[in-house]
């Protein structure tokens, strides 16, 4: 009689250490996941842009949600892909771009170094200032130009065909590329496609350039 009595004691607390072994499970699994970092997001929707334009570029979160920051970031100024913007000729385009950095950083400057870079080099160098540079080799009958945006360089080579004006050239290459400011005097580029490097050493008055070929373009203002 008194091991029917225990029995049937045990049969009722079985439950309750069932229910207590289970609650703890789920306790130790939630606290498991709290304490791990948050996993990358492919999802522009789920990505702090604000976070985008201040996390530095080399960090472990700026890597793993490098395309989610750029969606989140162009969706945020209203284009498909900024990186392909060339902001000096999208006036609205580049002020929504610095209106949201200075809304996330609380300066203009946007936190991503190459853009921030190249901005302080550009009012002596770029096509938004409207300056642009030019070679003449009269020996070859080649004619050069060389043109510096945000992020973007373009050099055109020009067939003279024993002419003086321009209007009579015939374009030989057109060639792009990303740049990057070293210092406030000098500056190196990336060709598209295959990868080639160039460098360039601009003169303290920045009338003039020379490429690490030894052409030397001068400066232009166009407008």
């Amino acid at each position: 009689q008194i091991r029917t009595l225990i029995l049937n004691k045990m049969k009722k607390l079985i439950p309750v250490f069932g229910a207590i072994l289970f609650g703890s499970l789920i306790l130790t699994s939630c606290g498991e996941k709290s304490s791990k970092e948050p996993a990358a997001t492919n999802d522009e929707s789920n990505v702090d842009v604000c976070r985008c334009l201040t996390e530095p570029g080399n960090s472990e979160w700026a890597k793993n949600n490098d395309d989610a920051c750029r969606d989140a970031i162009s969706k945020e100024i209203g284009v498909e892909n900024y990186e392909n913007i060339n902001m000096s000729q999208n006036a609205a385009i580049s002020a929504k771009f610095d209106a949201l950095a200075e809304r996330c950083t609380g300066s203009k400057e946007s936190g991503i170094e190459a853009i921030d870079q190249n901005k302080k080099l550009t009012p002596y160098i770029g096509t938004s200032s409207g300056y642009i540079w030019e070679s003449t080799n009269f020996e070859a009958e080649i004619y050069t130009t060389l043109a510096f945006d945000d992020l973007i360089f373009r050099t055109t080579a020009y067939a003279m065909n024993g002419k003086t004006n321009s209007e009579d050239f015939s374009k030989l290459i057109d060639l792009s590329g990303s740049w990057n400011s070293v210092d406030n005097k000098n500056a190196k580029g990336v060709f598209s496609g295959n990868n080639g490097s160039v460098n360039w050493v601009f003169s303290d008055d920045f009338s003039s350039l020379t490429n690490n070929k030894g052409v030397v373009f001068k400066r232009i203002k166009v407008k």
